[in-house]
């Protein structure tokens, strides 16, 4: 990137932030009526077009157009300054207009600064001309694209370090969820630009205060916190006036008295929206004074002064009519036409040059490939006779891999069997033992009615239909058990699901605990868990995932049966425990198998995830468990597998699944 003039990184956050107190504002205008420099009066000049953007419209561009204009006319000798001063003060021009409402303008002037900053190769020009662009995508309403154009404005405005107007396409974005009405992401974004502002309150230039106050207010607002909202709304109008922000007071003002409005307040709601009405005049802020006359018109209308509300409604027709009137609306849409076809332009030109580059390497490349053509041609017979020798071991190769691949699922399978017959057994003994009770109380009944004791025959008969309900419960447990496991053992359809991961964890637990007990029943371990209770359903493939828990508690019972084998004749205090721990972090859920096994020696922690690498005894494993559970997380899923643990220490393996 082309480093800009030191006076350009020293008036940009003036351009961009800044107002004008009367007293700056005399020293400015004496400054600039003594300048002797040309390049001095531009400097001036910018300066107070941009500190009355958000207080005097018609004097911001007053002065823009000047500096403009004295700007065109500079010597060859200040070449580079009035190329990076011309686009910086097109953007600045550009932003003016459109607080006028001058939608069409703004985006032409945007679009001349950002190819400006683009042929100087000027990173900081590129991205304030991206955030601006931006900001009349947000105002036509098209917010993917304007959220697409703050994006590329914050990754640019952090390369070049400037932090204020960082965080001033954080907040953009968060206004952007505002008016999409995603409430939580609205808020945390807001917050993010307000916590930095608090912790640099005396800096007024990096941020613009008011906005950010209404800004806060409305993410409160819209999470049903009208307390906070409208606290806000009036800190913010306080800073505005400190500032003498007016747009932003018209701002504050009027989101103040569309929450009165909403809270059945109308006297408050009237109050605000004529300050609004009042400020917004003051600088020609056309939207502002749509919005604020359009409420006043509905509260008049509630209150049944028809004049007063037909008045206001025509104020706002007239407003929308110069701000998207059909004469507007085909200007926007000729520029935006325009524009399209001169990066259509741009592109052809550099494709044609790309393909007079390619042509003149496919020359070449062919004079070289003649040449060894010639060189390849004398070993082909030799490599012929190689070729055939590798086919055969490629093919051997892959009979095997296809056969350890089976095996590694044919032992998962025995897991999983293993695990819903000890699962399935506890309901079918209920089944059983009630089965034989009812047998016996239905004979008794039998002998209480020979006896005519019909009493006593009824009492029993309220046994036997306990118990038949008991059996009903029982069995209905064993069917879903059955369902259920087999729902995950079946292969995957590769179809993601909204799951529980804390449910699909524990299932998977117990599955693996139950099948390693069916083989070894002297084995015993802690089951230690500790879910998350606010973890959110994630899209997920149920059968993939499960697999992956199961191999991954296998291998954990296996270290700590292993340990405890050892443990006979060195450790007697020795107890296995398999520790599991789900939570969210960020915008992922983490699940966390930790054991208190032998662990994982340091020589081979690079090595577990490969393919056919195994620790176990010959014939105990094929090396594919923990790569199968490797591309099912992070291929498939598009998560992490971290594994921690030291030899004799016990491991940990931390998976990450995106929410």
């Amino acid at each position: 990137m082309k480093k800009s003039l030191l006076i350009f990184l020293i008036t940009l956050p003036l351009y961009v932030f800044a107002q004008i107190s009367p007293k700056k504002e005399s020293e400015l205008k004496r400054q600039f009526a003594k300048a002797a420099h040309d390049t001095t009066k531009i400097n001036i000049a910018g300066q107070l077009g941009g500190s009355y953007r958000f207080s005097n419209i018609d004097s911001s561009m007053v002065y823009l157009n000047r500096a403009l204009k004295m700007n065109d006319k500079l010597p060859n000798q200040y070449a580079t300054f009035a190329v990076q001063k011309k686009a910086y003060l097109l953007s600045l021009r550009g932003a003016t207009e459109l607080e006028a409402g001058r939608l069409p303008e703004s985006l032409q002037s945007q679009f001349e600064a950002y190819r400006i900053g683009k042929d100087l190769n000027d990173e900081s020009i590129m991205a304030i001309a991206l955030n601006r662009i931006g900001n009349t995508y947000m105002e036509l309403g098209d917010y993917t694209k304007a959220n697409d154009y703050y994006v590329q404005s914050k990754n640019l405005f952090k390369a070049v370090g400037n932090t204020g107007m960082y965080y001033n396409e954080v907040s953009n974005i968060g206004n952007i969820y505002d008016l999409l009405k995603v409430p939580d992401s609205t808020l945390y974004y807001q917050t993010l630009v307000y916590n930095a502002h608090i912790k640099n309150p005396q800096n007024r230039y990096d941020f613009t205060i008011p906005e950010i106050m209404f800004r806060m207010g409305n993410a409160y607002k819209l999470n049903g916190d009208t307390n906070k909202a409208m606290n806000f709304y009036k800190r913010g109008i306080a800073e505005a006036n400190i500032d003498n922000d007016i747009r932003n007071l018209t701002m504050n003002n009027l989101f103040l008295a569309k929450l009165y409005n909403e809270l059945k307040v109308p006297d408050s709601a009237m109050k605000y929206a004529r300050n609004a009405m009042q400020s917004g005049r003051a600088v020609s802020f056309r939207k502002g004074l749509y919005d604020a006359s359009l409420l006043l018109s509905d509260l008049y209308k509630n209150k049944g002064e028809y004049n007063n509300a037909h008045q206001y409604l025509s104020v706002a027709m007239a407003e929308k009519d110069s701000l998207m009137g059909a004469e507007r609306f085909r200007e926007l849409q000729k520029i935006v036409l325009n524009e399209q076809e001169r990066q259509r332009e741009a592109t052809a030109k550099r494709i044609a040059l790309q393909n007079s580059q390619r042509q003149y390497v496919l020359i070449a490349g062919i004079c070289i490939f003649l040449i060894i053509v010639f060189i390849l041609y004398r070993n082909n017979r030799q490599n012929k006779r190689i070729n055939k020798k590798l086919e055969s071991t490629l093919t051997n190769l892959k009979s095997t891999q296809s056969q350890l691949i089976q095996s590694e699922k044919m032992a998962s399978l025995g897991e999983l069997t293993a695990g819903i017959a000890h699962e399935i057994q506890n309901p079918l003994n209920f089944v059983n033992n009630f089965s034989d009770v009812s047998i016996e109380l239905l004979e008794e009944m039998q002998e209480e009615i020979d006896k005519g004791d019909i009493e006593e025959a009824n009492a029993i008969a309220v046994d036997i239909k306990q118990n038949l309900e008991k059996i009903a419960h029982h069995g209905r447990r064993a069917d879903g058990i059955v369902k259920g496991m087999l729902q995950h053992s079946q292969s995957s359809t590769g179809q993601k699901e909204l799951t529980d991961i804390n449910e699909l964890t524990d299932e998977f637990l117990r599955l693996a605990y139950h099948g390693l007990r069916a083989k070894d029943k002297t084995f015993n371990a802690d089951l230690v868990t500790n879910f998350s209770e606010s973890l959110p359903k994630i899209p997920v493939i149920p059968q993939d995932i499960g697999r992956v828990l199961l191999n991954l508690f296998n291998n954990a019972f296996y270290a700590t049966q292993e340990k405890s084998k050892q443990s006979q004749f060195t450790i007697s205090s020795y107890k296995p425990v398999i520790k599991v721990t789900t939570w969210q972090k960020d915008n992922a859920i983490m699940i966390a198998i930790k054991d208190n096994g032998n662990g994982i020696p340091n020589a081979i922690k690079d090595k577990i995830l490969q393919p056919f690498f195994t620790t176990k005894p010959t014939g105990a494993g094929t090396g594919l468990g923990l790569s199968l559970s490797y591309d099912i997380v992070v291929k498939a899923h598009g998560g992490t597998i971290e594994i921690i643990g030291n030899e004799g220490e016990g491991a940990e393996f931390t998976i990450s699944l995106p929410v």
